[in-house]
């Protein structure tokens, strides 16, 4: 395993959009943190000794839940742990997730000590009354601030967070923010549709499909038009600055979880595994030198084939046309070429690749073309 996710569940807040394992400050309780940090570590110990850690770790990503919650000396701890059984690549890309309100010079200064070397920030919004709707607890002061603190501590791949689609929100209002945002010398932008449950007390108030097709593409042609790429359907990086980590996911590759809910997938079993979505369970179980594996399954054919269409479809790299093995296939691709859904790839002879509206209607086309 060359790529490890590990997920810490604490939050300031439980944002009511957020569909991860996650506990907010409100909800935690006296020794909760300490609980957390010795049960990862007798995660990591039982991977270890069995092992599972061989290859250097090339990337690693801390996500959650809010990791820069947790404290330097903690995190510290966890990860002198792991480097009992494992090294860094020299090349390795080394992600933290960061909310503003728990961003400090201090903080960060000892986590880059540590080696960490890139980190994403969750702005989501600087509209101050569209993070009170979203339920942020940071404010668009607080997230400007948050950027001149992580220079300053000296990380230079910092990538950025924002939603479209909320409620009330306006293409200017999504101009002004990465006008904004794009000022400081981000390498990395991911913009995420708002997407809710249909019993969700906001999902009347969702922008209809067209308008959530103009933002779409409107943030395409912005991003593009200041040199950064637009590599995968919801993320945009400068030459050079792809999340490494992610695209692990995307091109179907090995990742190991740890961490109360993190997920697992070995692509050379064909396995997918996910761990038990309490802390206070997942640690119990460490406790008792069990597994804290919730759930195991092995892939179908059906299921391989089917991601491999979702995963090439979001990628700016699309797929190769010999993908394209049945006469239903190929017609209904021939379709989405004249309906500007697809279209061949300028770099890599032989491709087809998503338009920036086939990247807002991805699903339309994998539904097309995965079936044979």
């Amino acid at each position: 395993m060359k790529s490890l996710y590990l997920h810490f569940p604490f939050c300031e807040t439980k944002c009511h959009y957020c569909d991860f394992y996650s506990i907010g400050r409100e909800k935690t309780r006296e020794g909760d943190a300490s609980q957390f940090e010795r049960a990862m570590m007798s995660e990591i110990k039982a991977y270890g000794d069995r092992g599972v850690f061989t290859d250097p770790f090339e990337t690693l990503f801390l996500g959650g839940g809010t990791p820069s919650m947790t404290p330097p000396d903690s995190m510290g701890r966890i990860f002198s742990t792991l480097f009992i059984y494992n090294r860094l690549a020299p090349d390795y890309e080394w992600t933290m997730e960061a909310n503003p309100s728990s961003i400090s010079l201090d903080q960060f200064r000892a986590y880059r000590e540590i080696g960490l070397n890139r980190v994403s920030m969750g702005v989501q919004s600087l509209r101050n009354d569209h993070l009170s709707k979203l339920g942020r607890v940071h404010d668009e002061g607080q997230a400007l601030r948050a950027f001149e603190t992580l220079f300053e501590a000296g990380f230079t791949n910092v990538s950025t967070d924002l939603l479209c689609g909320v409620p009330g929100q306006s293409v200017d209002d999504l101009r002004e923010h990465m006008e904004r945002l794009t000022q400081f010398p981000i390498q990395h932008l991911s913009i995420y549709l708002l997407t809710l449950a249909p019993h969700h007390k906001m999902y009347k108030d969702l922008p209809d499909e067209n308008e959530q097709l103009r933002h779409l593409l409107f943030i395409d042609e912005f991003m593009r038009e200041r040199g950064f790429d637009h590599y995968e359907i919801s993320n945009f990086a400068k030459p050079g600055k792809q999340a490494r980590h992610n695209l692990v996911y995307w091109t179907g590759g090995s990742y190991l979880g740890l961490g109360p809910s993190a997920h697992s997938y070995d692509a050379q079993k064909r396995a997918r595994s996910k761990n038990v979505s309490s802390l206070h369970k997942y640690a119990d179980l460490l406790a008792a030198n069990k597994q804290a594996v919730e759930w195991t399954e092995s892939l179908t054919d059906e299921q391989i084939d089917l991601e491999k269409w979702m995963l090439a479809v979001r990628l700016e790299k699309g797929f190769p046309r010999d993908w394209l093995r049945t006469p239903r296939q190929q017609n209904k691709a021939q379709i989405l070429v004249r309906e500007k859904l697809l279209e061949s790839h300028d770099k890599i002879p032989g491709n087809l690749r998503a338009t920036p509206r086939g990247f807002a209607l991805s699903d339309a086309i994998v539904k097309e073309l995965a079936s044979s």
